[in-house]
């Protein structure tokens, strides 16, 4: 068995620092959009769409929208996450479960990119009502359909290490 830190679960970190030069191979594009699409989603619903950006002026156009995506042009490859309206599992209440399913398939992309290489980090989006109002604007999205997170991802000038963030005084058993 692998030591924990050797693991990529466990060394996978967010990373902020490309090498923008360095184009991510579209063989690795599709892994990653692959891995996200394995995910599991609430009666396999799976209400994910993806937005693929990895033109550098029009990734360079999303800064603008709001200053946390600045860190978004700094990557050769942004994936903007987007939850279907239309697709997604309701419950009897009306609510829709998209933002677990989607939070699962970005796990399943930042896990992947850390295993194939690649540094990446999750640029929030939703509930931000200002972000996802700012990119539905400028892609001119459907009503239908919500950015729900922002990925900026490529070779990372950093490396992937294990940091130990167990904490044992946030488990409970049996009771609380």
């Amino acid at each position: 068995m692998k030591n924990i830190n050797e693991s990529t679960i466990f060394s996978r970190r967010s990373m902020r620092s490309f090498i923008k030069e360095k184009k991510v191979e579209q063989e690795k594009i599709d892994i990653l959009l692959r891995a996200a699409m394995q995910a599991p989603s609430a009666c396999n619903k799976q209400p994910w769409e993806f937005l693929v950006l990895d033109d550098e002026e029009i990734i360079d156009s999303i800064a603008p929208i709001d200053r946390h995506y600045v860190l978004a042009s700094l990557a050769p490859l942004v994936i903007i996450v987007l939850g279907n309206e239309k697709t997604t599992y309701r419950s009897e209440n009306g609510l829709a479960w998209y933002p677990q399913d989607l939070s699962a398939s970005i796990q399943n992309i930042l896990l992947q990119a850390a295993e194939l290489g690649l540094g990446s980090v999750w640029i929030g989006t939703y509930p931000d009502e200002k972000r996802i109002q700012g990119l539905k604007k400028h892609f001119n999205m459907p009503e239908n359909i919500t950015p729900f997170a922002v990925i900026a991802i490529g070779y990372s000038k950093d490396k992937h290490k294990f940091i130990d963030r167990f904490d044992s005084s946030k488990i409970h058993y049996n009771k609380y």
